[in-house]
């Protein structure tokens, strides 16, 4: 039996709580549990977590013949730079590129770094020295092949979460109390940027109001970054607009006590991103009971299956508004499409099935490799 070939896990930045870093962290441990020499490098690291600077990489890489798995989520010189420089077979990882449109006249400094990634992305699709890519959904993989990817190379795994930490967090007491005193009716939990369609929320809470004379309680769970500054301001002056000051609650970024507490304390999820490479929030609300009602955009149907409410993403706030408000009231509707939901998860998403995908794209990229 061929001894399993050392696994460098190369990515921007490792901190606690985000979706790339968590799949990285999955990734080790999956690489290690099946006997691969596993170390994880990265530009950024948060304080306690097991990575080395990527500065060590390529020295690691090359002494052992490792194969690298590069998590492709934004642009990154440095990153760049190792893969140009190793000799070693090279597996993409793809999270997406948020479309650099979503930041013109938002951020500089985000438009940079998407274009930067976008560019990246070109490339590597038609990288002859990339063995692999590895999509988080049929999404990214349909991009990655209009890009010019070779069909053949095009492998696809969901994201690797922690959702088991998730499930068994004990809620944090004061905030389920005070919650579940005024529960939402809608819940959004994603990071606080243009494509995740925080004023189409708005807009659609205002309408539900407007159409059947009742406030609709919203709540957005989601990290606040101040180089985004300039959005926020006009996501929270939007709501003023709107006169939905006393009915949309912006908690910011919450800890896992937090986060579970909100999902405890709400009726169901509402996302109207417009960009989506996977959305692993649909999966959390899934697994802690929330039915979905979502647009179609990017992955969002993907990752919730068949029978959950995944509306025409050219479907108007009037739309959006009536179904949300139907399934409010349907708790038939909602058990129905939870069912729906959880199974789709199980089905396509679980830890086991993931893990098995991963490997078997290790495995032949190294073949392929020598």
């Amino acid at each position: 039996m061929t001894q399993p070939r050392p696994v460098a896990i190369v990515l921007p930045s490792l901190v606690p709580g985000d979706a790339t870093g968590n799949d990285a962290l999955g990734m080790a441990e999956v690489t290690a549990a099946a006997g691969h020499e596993t170390q994880i490098f990265a530009g950024r690291i948060a304080a306690g977590l097991p990575a080395d600077p990527i500065a060590a990489a390529l020295d690691w890489i090359e002494r052992r013949s490792a194969l690298v798995v590069y998590h492709l989520a934004s642009g990154w010189a440095a990153g760049r730079a190792l893969l140009e420089r190793t000799r070693s077979p090279i597996i993409v990882r793809d999270h997406n590129i948020t479309p650099s449109r979503f930041f013109l006249g938002v951020s500089e400094e985000f438009l940079a770094a998407t274009q930067a990634g976008e560019a990246d992305r070109r490339h590597l699709a038609v990288n002859c020295h990339v063995r692999c890519f590895i999509a988080c959904s049929p999404f990214s993989a349909g991009e990655l092949q209009s890009l010019g990817a070779d069909p053949a190379r095009l492998r696809i795994a969901a994201p690797l979460h922690p959702l088991d930490q998730l499930e068994t967090a004990a809620p944090d007491p004061r905030r389920l109390r005070l919650w579940a005193e005024d529960p939402a009716d809608a819940l959004f939990v994603g990071r606080f940027a243009p494509n995740k369609g925080h004023l189409r929320l708005l807009r659609v809470a205002a309408r539900h109001r407007e159409l059947f004379g009742e406030a609709l309680r919203l709540r957005i769970v989601g990290r606040q970054d101040p180089r985004l500054h300039r959005w926020q301001a006009l996501v929270r002056q939007e709501c003023r607009r709107l006169d939905l000051d006393s009915s949309v609650d912006f908690t910011g970024e919450v800890d896992l006590p937090l986060l579970k507490a909100a999902y405890l304390t709400s009726r169901l999820f509402l996302c109207c991103s417009e960009h989506e490479g996977f959305c692993l929030p649909l999966i959390e609300a899934s697994t802690l009971g929330l039915a979905a009602v979502a647009l179609d955009h990017g992955a969002i149907g993907s990752t919730l299956g068949p029978g959950a409410l995944v509306l025409p993403a050219t479907a108007d706030d009037d739309e959006i508004a009536v179904a949300l408000h139907r399934t409010l009231r349907d708790a038939r509707l909602r058990d129905a499409l939870l069912a729906a939901q959880r199974a789709h998860a199980r089905q396509h998403f679980s830890r086991a099935l993931v893990a098995e995908e991963i490997l078997k794209a290790l495995a032949e990229a190294g073949e392929t490799g020598g």
